[in-house]
């Protein structure tokens, strides 16, 4: 049967209890060129964006219409609830219709 050593493991020449030193950010600076490009590239991600943004804020009178529809839906078909088993919703029970709707894209 062997002997196992026990390993022990030196950490330098910090004192017990002593704080490990804080490092300090590198500081980097990006190339001409490449600061550029991401300035192009950021302007036409914002471009994009207000363009989804208009046709989102575009929809938002087709979206009432949708919800009315479906209030409407809920009313007079109602909704599954089991199998062939449909519960018609009372009006007092639907929300009210939002002004506006948000969308999160």
């Amino acid at each position: 049967m062997a002997i196992k050593k026990k390993v022990v493991r030196k950490t330098g020449a910090r004192r017990p209890g002593a704080r490990a030193k804080k490092s300090t950010p590198v500081k980097f600076q990006r190339p001409e060129e490449v600061e550029r490009w991401i300035k192009r590239e950021v302007a036409a991600q914002e471009r994009i964006y207000r363009g989804i943004v208009r046709e989102m804020n575009a929809l938002n009178d087709r979206r009432i219409k949708w919800v009315k529809e479906f209030y409407q839906r809920l009313q007079t078909r109602g909704f599954s609830v089991h199998a062939g088993i449909r519960r018609k919703v009372r009006p007092e029970e639907i929300p009210p219709v939002p002004k506006r709707i948000r969308v999160v894209f």
